[in-house]
């Protein structure tokens, strides 16, 4: 049996001119490496860097060149259809980086909140 991977994949956002969009992407592999993590440059001008939330500040982003394009290139390069990937509220994460992917363990299905949908628990 051929090993796909295993993987835990965290996106952060901030708020730009045209809502939200991804600043970041984590990648950690299954003895808890960080195989990837990028700044990323979004299309649209930022009005809220998130930092409570994301930890990612101005000055973090200032000199940052990597576009959206060049994270799904290398992420294709790192995944196929049969990698797991694992992480919470996945689908947000998946729209921001505009990939799809249905080998998943989201935890935010896992562990639903008491109230259930469409509320979901914090981590």
């Amino acid at each position: 049996m051929e090993d796909y991977g295993v993987y835990s994949l965290d996106c952060e956002m901030c708020y730009t001119t045209q809502g939200l969009d991804l600043t970041r992407v984590t990648v950690i592999n299954s003895v808890c490496k960080v195989v990837y993590e990028t700044l990323i440059k979004p299309l649209n001008p930022i009005i809220d860097y998130n930092t409570r939330y994301s930890g990612i500040t101005e000055e973090q982003m200032s000199d940052v060149k990597t576009t959206l394009l060049d994270v799904q290139a290398t992420l294709l390069t790192m995944f196929n259809s049969n990698t797991i990937l694992i992480g919470h509220s996945l689908e947000s994460d998946f729209k921001a980086l505009k990939l799809i992917h249905d080998t998943v363990i989201d935890t935010s299905v896992l562990y639903p909140h008491k109230m259930g949908p469409p509320y979901k628990r914090a981590l």
